[in-house]
């Protein structure tokens, strides 16, 4: 894998040299004083490489020779009715870097990425497709967070290690399904279970898919699953905000790390000229099991407290309330 890396960077400095386009200096990868390890590559190392680079030719050359197969998820995703309209929006910012302003994801990347579906963006490339930004966007992500980079999710197993799955169904590299189908399965049946609309869509989605995808996602039984989840609700005169957080706690042990559950955050909005909505994925990725205590304390629910967009989600401006002031609640369920 090294030797391919260090071809495919001299080969884009030949090239970006002849069509004139910057190019940076061959990166090593891992980089241990930017805390990497072999599991942030080769998506780290390609994505310095790519700083500054716009020509799509480039970046196409650059992402299909240190992982080849990657691009034709994206092509598939196209090709997959419905898939991509289950998730919403999110912010390229991350929480922790509000105050810098850098981007999660290079906007170079998620540009050249977003090529392949044209999801709604904005100029900048901040606001734009949750699933796009927190799946092969993260993948590229060289912004370290108190928590890590964001890949961490998808190069450490331990979501599959936790629920039993096969190494490798939620990576970047997938055998079978693309990253996108794969966690849309899995997270969608988790958080669209109380919505009639959003289960409809999971179910179909996994009826068409029945052949192509995973044996382990389709044959997987979620009646084994205990999420426990918090809904978080504004009101306005035209429409409610509904947030929801599921926590659902592994079946497995996990042998890469300390995280024991999977979050799953979603967003319901019911217009009241149109009640009947579709909730859409923000964002998965798994925690440890004291976010939980963190995220259930009693004294922080209420009908009238003050809330605020969690985990990066954005809302369409034109919906965004003034004021986050709502109801905040355990979702009690019977299993």
């Amino acid at each position: 894998m090294r030797a391919r890396i260090t071809l495919f960077q001299a080969l884009l400095s030949f090239v970006a040299s002849i069509f004139g386009f910057p190019a940076r200096a061959a990166t090593q990868c891992p980089t241990p004083s930017f805390h990497e390890t072999k599991e942030d590559c080769p998506w780290a190392g390609v994505s310095r490489t790519l700083e500054g680079v716009s020509d799509s030719k480039l970046i196409k050359k650059a992402i299909e020779d240190s992982v080849p197969g990657f691009l034709h998820q994206l092509e598939q995703d196209k090709k997959t009715p419905g898939l991509i309209g289950l998730w919403g929006l999110s912010r390229n910012i991350d929480e922790s870097n509000l105050a810098s302003g850098r981007k999660t994801v290079p906007a170079n990347l998620i540009q050249f990425l977003n090529s392949y579906w044209n999801a709604p963006y904005d100029s900048d490339f901040i606001f734009g497709h949750a699933g796009l930004n927190h799946t092969y966007g993260y993948l590229f992500s060289i912004l370290e967070t108190p928590y890590g980079y964001k890949r961490a999710r998808y190069v450490r197993h331990e979501i599959e290690a936790g629920f039993g799955l096969k190494e490798g169904i939620l990576s970047g590299t997938p055998k079978q399904g693309t990253l996108l189908l794969n966690l849309t399965l899995f997270a969608g049946k988790i958080a669209f279970r109380d919505d009639a609309s959003g289960r409809d869509e999971i179910d179909r989605l996994f009826k068409s898919k029945a052949k192509t995808a995973p044996r382990d996602l389709i044959k997987f039984d979620f009646t084994k699953l205990q999420p426990k989840r918090l809904t978080e609700v504004i009101t306005t005169e035209d429409q409610t905000i509904e947030m929801r957080t599921d926590l659902v706690p592994f079946l497995k042990a996990n042998p890469h790390g300390k995280n024991r559950m999977l979050l799953i955050h979603s967003i319901l909005i019911q217009k009241k000229d149109k009640p009947v909505g579709s909730p859409e994925l923000i964002t998965v990725f798994p925690v440890e099991a004291s976010f939980a205590e963190n995220l259930f304390k009693p004294e922080t629910f209420g009908d009238s407290v003050p809330l605020k967009l969690r985990y990066n989600a954005a809302l369409p401006f034109t919906l965004a309330p003034e004021k986050m002031i709502g109801k905040r609640y355990l979702t009690h369920e019977t299993h």
